[in-house]
């Protein structure tokens, strides 16, 4: 789930010296010198040149590439699936507040490619593209019809079989909130 990056990047953040012999700044630095410039590039450079496991590498790496900064920033993240899609803003808004209201357990993560939308499991996602928001869902063997679509290009897990397209505020209606719900209780009752 989203929320357990940010937390091991987190920890991984505040442990970086005593695990690795470095700081962050420092490793930056390291990295810096290499010339590498490619995630994959940088991230087996670490690995193979300084013996760091898969984890601090690509956390190493992802920092690197996001200006020293770190890559689950939720305010960063965020602001990045906007970027050139500040039409869908108020269609977003309207969802978030909305599965709220009706899931107040429920958690909105920016990852690099959509929001995840969990509480306990991730039950569904928010991903943008450049005309609508497709909502990803957990139905698991529920047929497919008009509405709930077979999930694509969500750039989330696999537990997400179904999507619903919105491209308005107005799209938001109890249909899409019965579908969440579901959603919601096929992911916690697993």
């Amino acid at each position: 789930m989203a929320k357990d990056s940010e937390r091991l990047e987190r920890e991984f953040i505040a442990t970086a010296r005593e695990k690795t012999g470095k700081d962050i700044p420092e490793w930056l630095e390291v990295i810096k010198g290499s010339g590498e410039i490619k995630p994959n590039a940088i991230l087996n450079w670490l690995k193979e040149t300084h013996k760091l496991n898969h984890m601090q590498a690509n956390f190493l790496s992802g920092m690197y590439l996001n200006d020293g900064k770190p890559v689950y920033d939720q305010q960063v993240l965020f602001a990045k699936l906007f970027d050139g899609k500040d039409h869908l803003r108020g269609v977003y808004d309207a969802l978030e507040k909305a599965t709220a209201a009706k899931l107040p357990d429920t958690l909105f993560i920016p990852t690099k490619t959509y929001v995840s939308i969990e509480a306990k499991r991730c039950f569904a996602c928010a991903t943008l593209t450049k005309t609508n928001i497709r909502v990803g869902l957990d139905l698991g063997d529920l047929p497919f019809d008009d509405y709930t679509q077979k999930a694509r290009s969500l750039g989330a897990m696999p537990n997400l079989t179904h999507m619903v397209e919105i491209t308005a505020p107005d799209d938001v209606n109890e249909r899409l909130l019965t579908v969440v719900g579901q959603a919601y209780t096929n992911a916690h009752t697993k």
